[in-house]
């Protein structure tokens, strides 16, 4: 009897690949579209992604479930998102859906099923480290591509389970095959990073669904003379360039937000380069906490990775972080992602920076 495995399905080019390659490798695949909330969510098309399914099931076997998600993700997740903006913070709301939502339904579903198997369409990939016996998290081969970065929060108990079917792939070759199967999906665009938002702006989402966190201040540099004028906190995160409206010489930048006297701190280019972080609520992906560690990290998805000293701090997933040189938009509220070599080691939000 073939092993059954619940399949996170969107619906796009990457899920439709996975299902079609775990089905050809005789898995029983459960295909699961996770029906989240959407923003404006009337004009979305739910019934697209059960079509899509059914065009993958001319071609190979594969069962198609939904659930509904909705309510869940509005609870965890969308309340979160508006609570860290509050707190002056740049939330990263898709790190913390993958555990917290994404594979905690999709392992839900497959308990209920007693489906032994989880899969996405994520690139990266899973190795079992005999010597050590836990299941690492690494990049995948598609370089370009690579989400292990936001998969950094995931349980050994979620990933010793778990297939990623395209993190030896590459997204060229599996966008031709599409094609050459003839699915739907073959050229449709690369997702946005904030689903919910549903197609529309960030800057409008805040305005129409949350206008009690946007309260105008003032805008002032590091001596405390006011410049200008902001249209509130939530709408500017650290390094920006764009929607300052302040003219100067040089441009400026936003180098800080004071949460008392609601003001948007700015300052130039050189302004802007810090040698310490705080993190805090770092998962490491072994289950093995480090007193102290020189690794990589990257502080965004699409940032270079850096070199960096790891020091644990008093409190339990608490560390400080050094840098060997200056590094632009340590943002509070995203995520600091630790790397050696391919591996991913764990990481955590970033809470603070310093000069």
């Amino acid at each position: 009897m073939p092993e059954g495995i619940a399949l996170a399905f969107s619906g796009g080019v990457d899920s439709s690949l996975a299902a079609i390659q775990l089905s050809r490798a005789g898995y029983d695949v459960h295909a699961v579209y996770l029906r989240m909330w959407k923003w404006r969510g009337d004009a979305f098309d739910h019934a697209a992604i059960e079509e899509r399914a059914r065009e993958i099931a001319k071609i190979t076997q594969i069962k198609y479930f939904t659930i509904e998600a909705g309510q869940t993700m509005q609870s965890i997740i969308i309340d979160d998102f508006r609570k860290q903006l509050v707190e002056g913070l740049t939330p990263s709301p898709c790190i913390r859906c993958n555990p917290m939502l994404k594979f905690r339904l999709l392992q839900k579903f497959a308990d209920e099923h007693k489906l032994a198997r989880l899969a996405t369409g994520h690139y990266a990939r899973i190795q079992h480290n005999e010597k050590e016996n836990y299941y690492g998290l690494f990049k995948a081969r598609d370089l370009k591509k690579d989400q292990s970065y936001m998969l950094s929060s995931l349980s050994q108990e979620i990933l010793a389970r778990t297939l990623f079917p395209l993190g030896d792939s590459e997204k060229s070759e599996n966008k031709k095959i599409a094609l050459e199967l003839g699915l739907s999906v073959s050229n449709q665009p690369e997702s946005q990073d904030l689903c919910f938002l549903n197609n529309h702006t960030y800057e409008d989402f805040l305005k129409e669904s949350s206008p009690e966190i946007l309260i105008p201040g003032d805008i002032v540099n590091s001596a405390g003379e006011i410049l200008g004028r902001h249209d509130g906190l939530a709408l500017y995160t650290i390094g920006q360039r764009k929607g300052i409206r302040v003219a100067a010489k040089e441009a400026y930048y936003v180098v800080d937000k004071d949460l008392l006297q609601n003001r948007l701190i700015v300052g130039f280019f050189a302004d802007l380069g810090k040698t310490n972080m705080a993190v805090e609520q770092v998962n490491w992906i072994s289950g093995k906490s480090y007193e102290s560690l020189d690794c990589d990290v990257k502080i965004r998805y699409r940032s270079k990775l850096f070199r960096c000293r790891v020091n644990k701090k008093d409190k339990p997933g608490q560390y400080h972080v050094q840098f060997t040189e200056k590094i632009r938009d340590l943002t509070p509220g995203q995520y600091a992602v630790f790397y050696r070599g391919d591996e991913v080691l764990g990481g955590g939000m970033i809470t603070r920076s310093q000069p």
